[in-house]
């Protein structure tokens, strides 16, 4: 579900009685608020308003390295700022930031280069069995962009499920490792003694928390391109299928604030798709959110993408916000359970018979718990109600709030 797995209850607990929160939005809404303000500090908002500025000024660098410790930050996220040197090499940067930038990119694509020699020679070893695996996440992107400078870490790619346990044999009888196959993938090292980082993940679907990670997969492999990526045939994604991947992962590192440096580069690919191929297949995502029950998880990405730039997702997909009934729903069911029908549940059971015959004053209190419990429980099989019950239960709050 994707309560579940992108949104935790501390993180709901956080908004609950925020300024984020009211009548007027979805808890979706005031997530977007909150993730916002949270995960971004001041100096990575201007770092994102200059990397998406057309013609970017010598004054917006000069206020962005004001805030901007290349020392303290972490490695991934001033890569954005080599890209911007690399890119418009008019601007310029202080003898500080200057050779800092430029060794840190050396040090990113010698790593890349050891991660793309392992792919290859692993890749080839499946090619010559009969596996031609399909290329996603940084490894897609570092094939289709190769100008932007980004740390890959290892590579992910997806095969068949009958090769799946054969293409981790395959590596492992050239010389590699892995220990026990998760559930949907397995993590290839370069040797039990080097297994601290893997450097190719073998997938056999792609994780979306939802119990139907697996629906769209045959459609990923019967869209995607035969190419030949860093000397291995492999199937590159159309980029509809690489946007969906990016938005249900960009939703489930926000919640985790896993791989922050990943979600600045998530806007650079959703841009980069977009841009390059005019004929963009909104249908296709579509389809594959329905098809995994991720309706929601895309509907939160694009609105967080289009909280941090407005230049990136068209305004008619914004306009006519994708899966918005569906997360208007969710959002109340999400409210329902979490602030209302969960605390009463507890506090039901937590009180005891025993209690009651021990102090007869809390008779009455009994009656009215167990009876708001058992309505509450009613009404949770009902989303109509569900909605009614909440908007209520926030006007009042809201009343109350204004008399205090």
């Amino acid at each position: 579900m994707f309560g579940k797995d992108v949104i935790r209850n501390s993180q709901l607990d956080a908004v609950k009685n925020s300024e984020y929160f009211n009548e007027n939005t979805t808890i979706t809404d005031a997530l977007i608020e909150y993730f916002y303000n949270d995960i971004m500090s001041e100096g990575e908002k201007k770092l994102m308003r200059l990397v998406f500025t057309k013609s970017p000024k010598q004054e917006e660098l000069d206020n962005l390295l004001k805030l901007w410790d290349i020392e303290a930050r972490v490695s991934q996220k001033s890569l954005l700022l080599a890209y911007i040197q690399k890119r418009y090499p008019e601007l310029l940067f202080t003898l500080y930031e200057g050779p800092r930038l430029k060794g840190l990119l050396l040090n990113v694509r010698f790593k890349n280069i050891q991660t793309i020699a392992h792919f290859s020679k692993i890749g080839k070893e499946l090619n010559k069995n009969g596996i031609t695996p399909v290329i996603i996440k940084g490894g897609a992107m570092k094939y289709l962009r190769p100008e932007l400078p980004r740390n890959m870490g290892d590579i992910d790619i997806v095969v068949p499920e009958k090769d799946w346990i054969r293409s981790a044999n395959l590596a492992k009888s050239i010389g590699y490792w892995y220990r026990k196959p998760d559930i949907h993938s397995i993590d290839i090292h370069e040797s039990k003694d080097k297994s601290e980082y893997g450097i190719l993940d073998i997938h056999r679907y792609i994780y979306l928390g939802t119990g139907k990670d697996k629906a769209w997969i045959k459609g990923l492999f019967e869209r995607a391109k035969e190419e030949t990526v860093f000397s291995v045939k492999a199937l590159v994604p159309c980029f509809e299928d690489l946007m969906f991947i990016t938005l249900t992962n960009l939703s489930r590192n926000l919640s985790n604030k896993t791989s922050q440096a990943g979600l600045l580069f998530a806007l650079f690919d959703c841009k980069f798709f977009l841009e390059n191929k005019p004929e963009f297949n909104w249908d296709i995502i579509k389809e594959n959110a329905k098809l995994t029950n991720t309706e929601v998880q895309v509907n939160f990405a694009i609105k967080f993408i289009n909280k941090i730039s407005e230049d990136i997702i068209p305004k008619e997909i914004i306009d006519n916000m994708f899966f918005e009934e569906e997360t208007h729903h969710y959002s109340k069911i999400i409210v329902f359970n979490r602030f209302y029908y969960l605390n009463v549940q507890k506090e039901a059971r937590d009180l005891k018979i025993a209690q009651i015959l021990q102090n007869p004053a809390e008779i009455t209190k009994y009656i009215k718990l167990k009876l708001k419990y058992k309505l509450l429980k009613h009404i949770q099989k009902h989303p109509r109600l569900i909605e009614m019950y909440v908007n209520n239960e926030m006007k009042k709050n809201r009343e109350i709030k204004s008399e205090i």
